[in-house]
């Protein structure tokens, strides 16, 4: 039902932190996407998006209604970005980040500073407590504000790798 839309979504959700800044390898998007794919079919059974709430994503943009608030909610959850009592987690973040990209310092030490930017999060009120569908909300706002000012159109140690990014040789977004 959900096939490639869904799937899109699912990757989208973490991959919109580095959207048009940084260019990532096949085998850091794989990781990702294998990731996201796992978590997101029991999210999305959980908390069922419409095809417009998907078009919504898709543009950055968190669609107004609980059910996409929550399914992003449970998504941050299994990856390990929130924690069980729906608040986020530098931690849990950083080692998502560590598992994707490796030792590759540049983007984890980007990932670092975005979710530094973001952790005012859990400061906020909100009106579901520990269930976390609201700071779901806020954490994606503010990843998908502050994603583009944090990170830099070029990854300087790919590059000093692998030469300038290429359709070939990347997988840019």
């Amino acid at each position: 039902m959900y096939n490639n839309n869904f799937c899109y979504v699912c990757f989208f959700l973490f991959i919109f932190i580095i959207k048009d800044a940084l260019a990532i390898t096949l085998i850091q998007k794989t990781r990702i996407q294998a990731k996201f794919l796992a978590s997101g079919i029991a999210c999305i059974n959980d908390y069922p998006l419409t095809a417009n709430d998907i078009q919504i994503l898709k543009s950055k943009v968190m669609p107004d209604n609980e059910n996409a608030n929550c399914f992003v909610a449970c998504l941050f959850k299994k990856i390990g970005i929130m924690d069980d009592m729906g608040k986020m987690t530098q931690a849990g973040a950083r080692e998502f980040a560590k598992q994707v990209f490796k030792d590759d310092d540049e983007p984890l030490k980007k990932t670092d500073e975005l979710i530094g930017q973001c952790s005012s999060v859990n400061a906020n009120s909100v009106s579901d407590g520990d269930k976390g569908c609201d700071r779901a909300r806020l954490l994606f706002v503010c990843l998908a504000e502050n994603a583009p000012k944090v990170y830099t159109i070029t990854h300087t140690k790919y590059i000093k790798l692998y030469g300038p990014t290429t359709p070939s040789n990347t997988y840019n977004f």
